[in-house]
């Protein structure tokens, strides 16, 4: 009767544990937002910031953008484009999430790419496609922190804003 205790005791831990991990999508998220994308933003924030440096009321002139987006702008942000898409998830859930990422810093880097070509061709036209595709990645970045926060919600992670 007492080795069926003990067996009972342990059959109820175990039981405890495998609830803990029984939602893939909840340790998916977290090993995601962790692993995943923090160590990402210091390099989002590094191109963010070169960028900002250059162009609104920081702008100084058509060559000085030219050589800041072609020379680090552009280069830096299509390595963090290829992190980006280079990290794993393991369910469809949290998968589904990335690909809003993956298509809003690919939308980006498009913008940086198009106003480069034209600062080059002198084409206002495509400075307001830029912009325009400046504001669908922003939308897109929208897109990903409502679904990554809603997932979190419903499979119970708390999401350290900072």
């Amino acid at each position: 009767m007492k080795k069926l205790g003990v067996f009972m005791l342990v059959l109820c831990c175990f039981s405890i544990l495998a609830a803990c991990s029984t939602d893939p999508v909840k340790k998916d998220l977290i090993t995601y937002m962790n692993d995943g994308m923090l160590p990402l933003g210091k390099d989002e924030k590094a191109v963010t910031e070169k960028y900002e440096a250059a162009t609104g009321d920081n702008y100084t002139d058509d060559l000085t953008l030219y050589n800041t987006l072609n020379d680090e702008i552009i280069p830096e942000y299509t390595k963090f484009v290829d992190k980006v898409e280079a990290v794993k998830t393991e369910t469809p859930e949290v998968r589904a999430v990335h690909e809003i990422y993956i298509k809003a810093v690919n939308t980006q880097n498009e913008a940086f790419i198009k106003l480069l070509d034209a600062l080059d061709k002198q084409d206002l036209n495509l400075v307001n496609e830029s912009n325009a595709k400046l504001s669908e990645g922003r939308k897109l970045f929208r897109d990903f922190e409502e679904q990554v926060n809603t997932l979190a919600k419903e499979h119970d992670v708390t999401i350290n804003k900072k």
